[in-house]
């Protein structure tokens, strides 16, 4: 009898200790551990885009870049950041540093399409230096193609590029591509 008894007690006070526990859980409590078997644990699990670091200061974005099909594409360089820029759908796959003008030269300013293209071979028929992936601006005699960035503006008027942002600009561009020269840009 007295075994019954004890049980009984026991019984009882693991039931009102069981209340008494859930009672002092909070709801954040319970949302947090539903949290840890749902949607923001998964989330925590799902690969981070990564980006490319090129040793020249390119930054290559292959999520991005994935989805060119050099009709959604365009290129924009910003003269006063000295930054060029491969945008995709609007948003930024290639952000690379240039080279403009140097002090005496000019950089021509404002809306361009590419109307020459040129892998390899090009050379300027003023300085005699090569360069590859060559873009041509509207037909003028300014271009976009890979070259020497000593980190300040000083090409005779082009916009140089390191050769590997070149080559990703120029694989995913076309004829008519369209190209902005910005004295300052203000983003995508």
């Amino acid at each position: 009898m007295k075994r019954r008894a004890l049980c009984g007690a026991l019984s009882v006070i693991l039931v009102l200790g069981s209340s008494m526990f859930s009672a002092c859980t909070s709801n954040s409590d319970r949302s947090a551990s539903a949290d840890r078997n749902g949607s923001a644990f998964q989330r925590g699990l799902k690969p981070k885009p990564t980006i490319r670091r090129d040793p020249s200061g390119a930054r290559i974005n292959p999520a991005i870049l994935s989805q060119s099909n050099r009709s959604n594409t365009r290129v924009v360089i910003d003269v006063a950041d000295q930054r060029g820029y491969l945008l995709v759908n609007g948003k930024i796959a290639v952000d690379t540093p240039v080279s403009t003008a140097r002090p005496g030269k000019w950089t021509p300013r404002g809306s361009f399409s590419i109307s020459e293209r040129v892998r390899s071979g090009k050379i300027s028929t003023i300085y005699g230096v090569h360069m590859p992936y060559w873009m041509r601006l509207s037909g003028s005699a300014y271009g976009v193609h890979a070259g020497h960035l000593p980190g300040y503006p000083a090409s005779a008027g082009c916009i140089r590029l390191p050769s590997s942002a070149a080559q990703v600009i120029y694989d995913n561009t076309t004829h008519g591509t369209r190209v902005n020269v910005y004295s300052s840009w203000s983003g995508a």
